[in-house]
């Protein structure tokens, strides 16, 4: 089923990485990518350096000629027009000029400059002579990402306090100054305001990859449409999320697990990858529509598709968490888990009592126009009132189980209007997550 989806001339977001190649694969472009897509965004990448790199260390670093990484850079950005830049390792004096030099050309409004100077083993990744360069490099990013020892060296001023992080900061420009071993908050400047930034668990052991993840994770949020200090609010919440998610592969330093579905978690069956795979799929199709941010409800969207013969919400795929509008577009928050979502996941649950075969569902906004679209489609749609439910029995399965009744028939769209504290909603049922999310697309073209 999913080979047959006709995509049309949507276009997924693309964010760019430029940056080193970590033959471990534990930081540099390796880490980015995985990173960006974990946001659900199309990862390219620009190779300054290669590095022969593994978890005890750099053993060997060799530079790329210019021109080979300009000839990168335009290839990219002509063709794939990434609407985030995150900048990484980039060695050389020479290369932070030509980069320098090519954000300028090309207008990248979307700069996140990670200055890479040092590794988590101690390595020296950027020569002395590049310092300067990194500062003007810096002086055209919506956001530079400095560790507390790149901090010292880019303003000056030795770090012991949350005091000197603010100064620092201030110094560098529109930046974020990670706490680190200070256990201070992460600092942020950003347009002549301080804001701070609370880290969740701490943990003692060093992990690689981490500073890489959580410049991309903001990259990804600024290419998604959100402001700079939402964009940090998110990926500090993203970062949270995966810190005690890290794995051994070598000898030496741990790996940061930043894949959107857990590291180690096995599907017992085939069957669960591929609903999860669908999901995805599904999510990607819809956040990269134009105009699908208006069937979005206060509350957000969830998408659940369930295993043959569920009888559990266990058995039930579904975001943990939200696809949630921002300004024009559409924000995936969250991790496709089974049992991630009751409240969609009951709604699939109830539906397959009548028909095994309607395995998925997704929430939309209700509104008269969303309906009048329904209705020129020609869908079979049916609704339950709230007013009449009756006592001590759970919403969704009476109303869904209603709303069949009264219809006859699996319905494609079932909406209510809506009740005391209860925000007024239209789910779409189908065979399949990707299915269902095709029909609210055709709804939203209507509309």
């Amino acid at each position: 089923m999913i080979d047959k989806i006709d995509y049309g001339t949507s276009r997924m977001k693309t964010v760019l990485t430029i940056a080193g190649s970590d033959s471990g694969g534990g930081a540099g472009i390796q880490q980015d990518l995985k990173t960006f897509s974990t946001f659900r965004l199309h990862g390219a990448s620009v190779i300054t350096t290669v590095t022969a790199q593994n978890t005890l260390g750099v053993q060997k670093i060799f530079v790329l000629p210019p021109d080979i990484i300009e000839a990168q850079i335009d290839s990219v950005i002509t063709d794939l027009k990434p609407v985030a830049v995150k900048t990484g390792m980039l060695a050389s004096s020479e290369v932070i000029e030509l980069v320098y030099e090519k954000i300028r050309h090309y207008r990248t409004e979307n700069l996140v400059v990670d200055p890479v100077m040092v590794s988590t083993s101690g390595n020296r990744l950027l020569e002395e002579d590049g310092i300067e360069e990194m500062k003007k490099l810096i002086s055209i990013a919506k956001i530079s990402t400095p560790n507390i020892r790149e901090a010292e060296i880019l303003s000056g001023i030795k770090i012991e306090t949350e005091r000197d992080m603010e100064r620092s900061a201030r110094k560098i420009g529109n930046c974020i100054v990670t706490g680190g071993h200070l256990r201070a908050p992460d600092i942020l400047h950003y347009n002549g305001r301080i804001y701070r930034f609370e880290s969740g668990e701490r943990i003692e052991t060093e992990i690689h990859g981490t500073g890489c993840a959580f410049a991309s994770a903001i990259a990804a949020c600024l290419a998604l449409g959100l402001e700079v200090p939402d964009a940090v609010k998110r990926t500090r919440e993203f970062m949270d999320s995966i810190i005690g998610r890290n794995f051994a592969v070598g000898s030496g330093l741990r790996i940061a697990d930043t894949s959107g579905i857990r590291l180690g978690r096995t599907y017992e069956t085939e069957e669960k990858r591929s609903i999860i795979e669908n999901i995805e799929r599904a999510i990607q199709r819809f956040i990269s529509t134009e105009g699908s941010y208006r069937l979005v409800p206060e509350v957000g969207i969830n998408i659940a598709m369930a295993l043959e013969n569920a009888k559990r919400i266990e058995d039930v795929a579904g975001i943990c968490g939200r696809l949630v509008g921002y300004k024009k577009g559409v924000v995936p928050v969250g991790t496709i888990e089974f049992g991630g979502t009751s409240h969609v996941g009951r709604i699939v649950l109830t539906a397959m009592k009548f028909d095994a075969k309607k395995r998925a569902a997704m929430n939309i906004r209700f509104s008269d126009e969303i309906l009048n679209a329904c209705k020129e489609l020609g869908l079979k749609i049916s609704s339950f009132d709230r007013e009449r439910e009756p006592k001590d029995t759970k919403t969704m399965e009476w109303g869904i189980s209603e709303a069949i009744k009264k219809l006859g028939e699996i319905p494609d769209v079932i909406y209510d209007r809506g009740g005391a504290g209860k925000e007024a909603m239209v789910r779409i049922i189908g065979e399949d997550a990707i299915s269902v999310v095709e029909l609210a697309l055709r709804i939203v073209k209507n509309m």
